[in-house]
């Protein structure tokens, strides 16, 4: 009986590798989708003189592997010799049980590469192998002049971009999934609502007669279908393809292979307790009503969301109280789903006027803040009598920066009250910080007690965030 050869394993490398056979006269071509606003960055990281491997970490379909071969086409476009990129798709069988640092010589030879040579080395989806990120330092070490780059969907070094931990010497770059400006772009419906000011951080945002209804429309579609690249058309008219977040966000998405390589062998379980989490995202929870709702182990519980979290399924955001303090013993906390279309992918969308839209809407909203270094001072406030919806925190401190109340029903503007308890946690913990209603259609300002609230379209805030990616 035959055995997997080293021969084997070169063609197989040859095959994920065809510019090898590159010429001259080789015209660089990538025809694929247009590219996410976060690739520059990234193409700038694997272009940084930096010694750590970089993993690029985002939830399944979100574009990752798209993301590498356009890096791999510009870098081939900027000279980089075409033998000296080896990329290898680790979910391919052929690659089982095989270590990196064999593939790595085993390219090396073929090419005739020494250990000094400057070389750029992709591994996609390395969850596959065993003891990855170790196995990626040692190649950092014997390689010393290679750039050396990894995509996970699950189990990342760090859920927030950012350089190199030193624990782990490894740098992280998250690729989350789509935000709404980029859902505008590959729609082509950017430059229609915005005209100059679309894609141009920092420049004023207007919006003018039938635009904010459009851009409301777009938003709805952008909840229910969003969240990945597959599931939008680039037409400005017509819903997204439906068919991608019924069919392909179960199968593809929710990939039960990296559940099992993370330890979680109930995969019936995890699923279950995924939908509950899923039909109580923007709700605060707690680990007894999850325990007692899922049917699961407290203990297991954990494991389970620590997984879920760590395959950018789901995100926690952490409670504060009245007056922004943490709570020391973290039994609540508020769920967010990283996309809003999952919702949709396990119950149906959902209609802009439904009672469950506001939760989306802010669902989709904390999604934005995915790919910064912002959402890790992302949180929200509940105390007896009181909530505040969403809260960015300064990075040292008890101290929000900005306070979020969701408004999609516009009630403030049809005599609805006041937002007291936005106003008085504002006043009694940051006088300074900015508060926001986030409406429906209403923009205007105002204020109350002496603190100065912005009225302003949900659905223009979250495009205003993610423009910049």
């Amino acid at each position: 009986m035959d055995t997997i050869s080293d021969d084997d394993l070169l063609g197989r490398l040859a095959f994920d590798n065809p510019w090898w056979a590159f010429t001259e006269a080789t015209e660089i071509r990538f025809r694929h989708p247009p590219k996410r606003a976060y690739f520059a960055a990234f193409s700038g990281r694997v272009r940084a003189a930096s010694r750590a491997p970089l993993v690029l970490a985002g939830p399944l379909r979100a574009g990752k592997t798209v993301v590498l071969r356009q890096t791999i086409a510009e870098l081939i476009g900027a000279g980089t010799p075409p033998t000296s990129i080896l990329y290898a798709a680790l979910t391919a069988p052929s690659y089982a049980g095989c270590e990196l640092a064999r593939l790595v010589g085993l390219f090396a030879a073929r090419h005739g590469h020494a250990n000094g040579a400057p070389l750029v080395l992709l591994f996609d989806e390395v969850e596959y192998v065993r003891d990855w990120q170790q196995a990626l330092v040692g190649i950092a070490k014997a390689w010393p002049r290679a750039r050396i780059v990894a995509a996970v969907s699950s189990g990342a070094p760090a859920l927030v971009g950012g350089p190199a931990p030193a624990a782990n010497g490894l740098e992280t770059f998250v690729l989350p999934p789509l935000t709404f400006a980029e859902f505008l772009r590959f729609r082509d419906s950017e430059a229609a609502l915005f005209g100059d000011a679309a894609g141009q951080p920092g420049s004023a945002l207007s919006l003018g007669g039938r635009a904010l209804a459009t851009l409301n429309e777009e938003f709805h579609r952008y909840v229910n279908f969003g969240g990945f690249p597959e599931g939008v058309l680039a037409k400005p008219a017509g819903a997204p393809a439906p068919t991608f977040v019924r069919d392909g966000i179960p199968e593809r998405v929710l990939h039960k292979d990296l559940a099992s390589l993370a330890g979680v062998n109930d995969a019936q379980e995890l699923n279950r307790l995924f939908a509950i989490l899923a039909l109580n995202t923007a709700r605060e929870v707690t680990m007894e009503e999850l325990a007692t709702a899922a049917g699961i182990a407290k203990n297991t519980l954990r494991k389970y969301l620590d997984y879920l979290e760590g395959a950018f399924l789901i995100r926690r955001l952490a409670r504060v109280d009245r007056l922004a303090k943490r709570f020391q013993r973290a039994v609540a906390f508020k769920v967010h789903l990283t996309a809003p279309c999952l919702y949709a992918a396990l119950f149906g969308p959902v209609p802009a006027d439904d009672l469950r839209f506001p939760r989306l809407a802010e669902t989709a909203l904390a999604a934005q803040w995915l790919g910064g270094a912002g959402v890790g001072n992302l949180a929200y406030a509940s105390w007896r009598g009181g909530v505040v919806d969403l809260l960015t925190m300064a990075a040292a401190g008890n101290r929000p920066e900005r306070a979020f109340e969701i408004d999609w029903g516009d009630a403030y503007g049809k005599g609805g009250g006041k937002p007291r308890t936005l106003v008085e946690f504002v006043d009694g913990t940051n006088a300074h910080a900015r508060a926001y209603i986030l409406t429906r259609s209403l923009a205007r300002p105002a204020a109350m007690a002496g603190i100065d609230v912005t009225l302003v379209p949900l659905a223009l805030y979250a495009y205003w965030l993610g423009r910049g990616a």
